[in-house]
């Protein structure tokens, strides 16, 4: 597996203009490679954080079974009309994980979290509609769904994270990737990072972000 790769920020779909304002989307190719290097024909990968369906539309691409949670109700039915099995588009909220139809136990994960800086206010579960209590609270809850994230994997599964630190217009500095880098490996072992570098730019004053590498810590029986 090689630890640094290097691909261009393009999205093959354009959004509905009701969108576009908010293309946050990770790459098609992102997905294309973690899934060939950790999956095979027939995995089920999860998406925790579904946004507008990059996942679970190239897993279905690729024969895998991608399922996906998504809080906003607009962008869930979006992406439900983009699948051959819309119902592996969940619309609900990943805090709560272990309450939703899902399968018992998931190949693979990958996504990209809502982004939280240390002095935002707005909640990134609930798509940023609401207030919340800070950024402490924001890992507490990242480590929480990665808690059952855990239960949810197979022996020997990975979950991929994709996610950069953030530079603000203020000249500060929020370690986004490192914090929650931190607090995932005390619910699954960190086996470490992939850096893509982004040929056309990334945003958040950087033009890299890292993929890090989490093992559901069991071992087959």
């Amino acid at each position: 597996m090689k630890t640094f790769i290097s691909l261009k920020n393009e999205k093959k779909r354009i959004l509905p203009e009701q969108f576009r304002h908010d293309d946050v989307r990770y790459c098609d190719a992102l997905v294309e490679h973690f899934l060939q290097e950790f999956t095979q024909s027939g995995d089920k990968v999860l998406d925790p954080f579904m946004g507008y369906g990059t996942t679970v539309v190239v897993a279905e691409q690729m024969a895998r079974s991608g399922f996906g949670v998504e809080y906003d109700e607009a962008r869930c039915r979006y992406v439900q009309s983009l699948l051959r099995h819309p119902e592996r588009a969940i619309h609900g909220d990943s805090t709560r994980l272990l309450e939703l139809d899902l399968p018992d136990l998931f190949d693979f994960s990958i996504t990209s979290p809502p982004y939280m800086g240390k002095h935002h206010k707005e909640n990134p579960f609930t798509a940023y509609t609401t207030e919340f209590s800070g950024y402490d609270e924001y890992l507490e809850q990242i480590k929480g769904i990665y808690a059952q994230i855990a239960k949810k994997l197979k022996p020997e599964a990975r979950a991929v994270v994709e996610v950069a630190n953030l530079k603000h217009e203020d000249g500060s500095l929020t370690t986004l990737a490192w914090d929650i880098g931190e607090v995932i490996s005390k619910v699954l072992k960190f086996e470490g990072e992939v850096i893509v570098t982004w040929e056309d730019g990334y945003g958040y004053g950087y033009d890299h972000s890292y993929c890090l590498m989490f093992n559901s810590g069991r071992t087959t029986p």
